[in-house]
């Protein structure tokens, strides 16, 4: 094995599909944590959908009974900030597709709101995205103005009957719709991991990636040169990449735990 657990320090946890789906908190989290927790390893929950902001996660899993603060999460919104302020310093007016949490975030980091005027178009998972809006986007993007999205996934998870639209969906209809090409952040781009190991003072070589999509958690991993664990549940995204592979798949956080424990054994 390329990786050893034996050197991990910090866990990256996908949320959706891997610690809870929907309203529903798998069994397993919670001992996972403390288990975690009581081997002095830290964790940060490293999520793709930008329609949420830290403090709306930490209520959501407060709900869960999982006390968390605000930098134990490391959102795409967070990196599309990061990457914009890194690489592109000159843009300072944005045109936001996005709900509130997501414009909240840009203000608080500096940036300014430019309906009229934007120096660009950032794109994020939009739960009240209207045809207006996705029209005014378009119309920017048509004249010029660069466009940025914060993650790539066409659907977000659910266990509610329905398909619910992500910003990679949205980012294709307005690239069809241009004929431009936008930016695609978030994971699998391997910077998100990076800047986010470095927030917490270590290498990725000490982290763990666990996630239950290939394309985005697991690809974001091997990108960067972490460790990477693939939770192969019921509900896992089928989509493989060329080149990809997990160095541990397990079937739940539970699983992941016992494998942990038992390499520790193994060690004394």
């Amino acid at each position: 094995m390329k990786h050893t657990l034996s050197r991990i320090r910090q866990v990256f946890l996908d949320m959706d599909g891997t610690i809870y789906c929907g309203k529903k908190l798998f069994p397993t989290t919670i001992p996972f944590l403390e288990f975690l927790k009581s081997r002095g390893i830290g964790w940060t929950f490293l999520s793709n959908n930008s329609s949420y902001g830290a403090g709306e996660y930490a209520a959501r899993l407060e709900s869960f009974g999982i006390r968390s603060r605000p930098e134990e999460f490391y959102i795409s919104t967070d990196y599309a900030i990061d990457f914009l302020k890194r690489e592109h310093p000159g843009i300072r007016r944005i045109f936001p597709v996005g709900m509130p949490c997501l414009v909240e975030a840009f203000e608080t980091a500096g940036f300014e709101i430019d309906r009229k005027t934007p120096q660009a178009v950032m794109i994020g998972f939009d739960r009240r995205l209207t045809y207006g809006k996705l029209c005014r986007a378009a119309w920017f993007l048509r004249q010029g103005v660069p466009g940025f999205a914060t993650h790539p996934d066409a659907c977000c998870p659910t266990d509610r009957p329905t398909c619910l639209v992500d910003c990679g969906a949205v980012t294709a209809c307005l690239e069809y719709a241009t004929g431009r090409t936008l930016q695609i952040l978030g994971k699998p781009d391997a910077g998100m991991l990076r800047e986010a190991a470095a927030r917490r003072g270590v290498s990725v070589g000490e982290c763990l990636m666990v996630g239950d999509r290939i394309s985005t958690d697991i690809a974001l991993g091997v990108n960067a040169g972490a460790m990477t664990c693939h939770i192969a549940g019921p509900e896992t995204d089928p989509v493989r990449v060329e080149g990809i592979h997990p160095d541990l798949t397990v079937a739940d956080l539970g699983e992941l735990r016992k494998i942990w424990i038992q390499t520790m054994e193994e060690m004394e």
